[in-house]
This record gives C-alpha cells, sequence and structure tokens, in this order.
C-alpha cells in the first residue's frame, strides 16, 4: 500500500493508503515516524501507526478528563474505553499512573469527604458509591473510617433542613425516612432521631 496524508483543519493528519482515507492522527505522532509521503506501508505498520495515533488521543483525553476533576483509575478506563482500543487505554493510564495522576487511595479520601460534606451521606452510602467508581473496597472502607462522621447530627440536620411542620404528620415523617434511607442511614439510626427534640 502507499501512504500519503492531507492535513485536517484541527491540525491533525489524515492517513491515506492507496487514496483510501484510514483513520487521522495528532501530527506530533506522524512527525516522530520516519514516513514520507507515497512511502509503502503494510497492513501491520498501518495498523501500529492507528494505535500509537490512538493512544496518544487517548492520553490526551485522559488530561482532559483528570483537569476537570479527580478520577479512580477503573472510571477513567471505563470512560476511555467508550472511544480508544485496549492498547491505546492501557498506554494512556500507564502514562499517567507514572506521572503521579492516578492515585486510587487519595481519589477515594477526597470523594468520600466531599460526598460526606455535601452530600452528607452516611458510610455504607459512601462506601457504595467508591466502589461503584472501581475503588476496591477495602479502600473505600478506610476511606471512610477516616471520616470525623457524628451520624447523630448529621441525620438531625438533614431532618432540619427538610422543614417538618412542628407537628410532623406521619406521611411528613415517612418522606424524611425515605430520603435517610437513600442516604445510606439505617432505619434504626433514622427512628432513634425522627423524633428528636418533639
Amino acid at each position: 500500500m502507499i501512504i500519503t496524508t492531507t492535513t485536517a483543519k484541527s491540525g491533525r493528519i489524515n492517513i491515506f493508503a492507496d487514496g483510501e482515507y484510514k483513520f487521522t492522527v495528532p501530527a506530533s505522532v506522524w512527525f516522530s515516524l520516519s514516513y514520507s509521503q507515497e512511502d509503502e506501508i503494510s497492513e501491520e505498520e498501518l495498523s501500529g501507526l492507528k494505535i500509537r495515533g490512538d493512544s496518544s488521543c487517548a492520553f490526551e483525553n485522559a488530561l482532559r478528563y483528570l483537569s476537570n476533576r479527580a478520577h479512580s483509575k477503573k472510571e477513567l478506563e471505563m470512560k476511555l474505553k467508550r472511544k480508544y482500543c485496549n492498547e491505546a487505554v492501557e498506554y494512556a493510564l500507564d502514562k499517567c499512573g507514572e506521572l503521579g495522576l492516578i492515585d486510587d487511595e487519595a481519589f477515594a479520601r477526597l470523594f468520600a469527604e466531599e460526598l460526606s460534606e455535601r452530600k452528607k451521606y452516611a458510610p455504607k452510602r459512601i462506601v457504595s458509591e467508591l466502589v461503584s467508581r472501581g475503588i476496591n473496597r477495602e479502600i473505600a472502607e478506610n476511606a471512610v473510617n477516616m471520616l470525623d462522621k457524628d451520624v447523630k447530627n448529621s441525620i438531625i440536620d438533614i431532618i432540619g433542613k427538610m422543614c417538618l411542620s412542628a407537628n410532623p404528620t406521619e406521611k411528613e415523617k415517612n418522606r424524611v425516612i425515605r430520603r435517610l434511607l437513600n442516604m445510606g442511614y439505617s432505619l434504626s439510626e433514622i427512628r432513634k432521631y425522627i423524633d428528636y427534640g418533639d
């Protein structure tokens, strides 16, 4: 096959083989290789060029995701796999790991703190949220154990913010109970404080 190129609007390089468009790679990838216009290229070499291009793009996207907020390794992997092959995703994750940009333990601590402070979730719900983002259960539980979580005050605070009437009806109480259960608090904990101050 004969390889030719054109420059895309993005500044990237469009790759053609025997006049047929195949894919686009970052300019940095193309110029780092020894190919020239009209060079002969094999299927294997063309495939390798695509993987190099995809790997570079996957890494760029990983950096973009991480610049918005911290991610667990699994969470980042799942996002990248929507667009890129396994080899490209593995390259991006390895490079982010080498640069110290992925740290599941640090992510777990920060995210646990955010869920506790901002959303007032119970420890059980926080562990569940961390595990759903690919954090190992032991790491998730350690992160939650590091929180200074006062369950009683959290429940009382949430109940207070739900603006119950002075003499709440069973319907009002049930609405609060459902919300607190959804936040991960146990029914026994909730029942202990639902009438707090009455």
